[in-house]
């Protein structure tokens, strides 16, 4: 969790240093011309996601994700953003005696957002966003060899930080579509429901993902 919060703070650094060092060719900064104060923003990405166990081995799953959000701008660089993301995790593990394992986990997620945005020329723009999220489980298979499937093991609500990083392309005043470099990590576990008979814990330690951006300004 330290290397993952030291590689998010990097990114919110960076992002806020380049923000504040784009000038226009004339050595003023560039102005956003956008006069909406609200906007839709749509992101989907894929990449991994390191599942952490407190009592099993960890492993790896692939990810597909898709934030959807209500973005607010406050003056011409900063923004707030907030709606639903959901997480859609997969792949193959192990417990301790060496059985294997298909999971399958779909996350639902709240996420609020600081944003901020420079136009590094007439038409793209640097996007990064950095905030906080509530996240539970909304579907949790765990199949085993020989037909056996395994539903609704972990529980309850946890929290966490994302961040994201990217350019975008404005085509006009209203719609933009670029790419998105977004990152999230838990802060704390999912605990097993108390009838299942397993006691573990269990979080995702690092979601990575990259992919498409989308923005429409109302």
């Amino acid at each position: 969790m330290k290397n993952f919060n030291f590689k998010l703070l990097c990114i919110y650094i960076l992002s806020c240093v380049t923000l504040s060092a784009q000038t226009d060719q004339n050595g003023q900064p560039y102005v956003d011309d956008s006069t909406s104060k609200f906007s839709i923003v749509a992101y989907g990405g894929v990449g991994y996601a390191v599942m952490d166990n407190e009592d099993q081995p960890d492993y790896n799953l692939d990810a597909n994700t898709v934030d959807i959000l209500v973005h607010y701008t406050i003056g011409t660089r900063w923004g707030l953003a907030t709606g639903l993301g959901f997480n859609q995790l997969s792949g193959n593990g192990f417990d301790n005696v060496g059985t294997n394992f298909y999971h399958e986990r779909s996350t639902l997620k709240i996420p609020l957002l600081l944003s901020g945005n420079y136009n590094i020329s007439p038409k793209v723009r640097l996007v990064a966003n950095i905030g906080l999220y509530a996240q539970t489980i909304i579907k949790d298979d765990f199949s085993f060899a020989g037909g056996i499937t395994n539903g609704d093991i972990y529980e309850g609500w946890n929290f966490g930080l994302q961040s994201g990083i990217g350019m975008s392309y404005n085509f006009d005043e209203k719609i933009s579509l670029g790419i998105l470099f977004n990152t999230q990590g838990d802060f704390n576990r999912f605990d097993t429901a108390d009838d299942v008979g397993i006691t573990n814990s269990q979080r995702t330690r690092s979601v990575n993902t990259v992919g498409l951006l989308f923005t429409y300004n109302l």
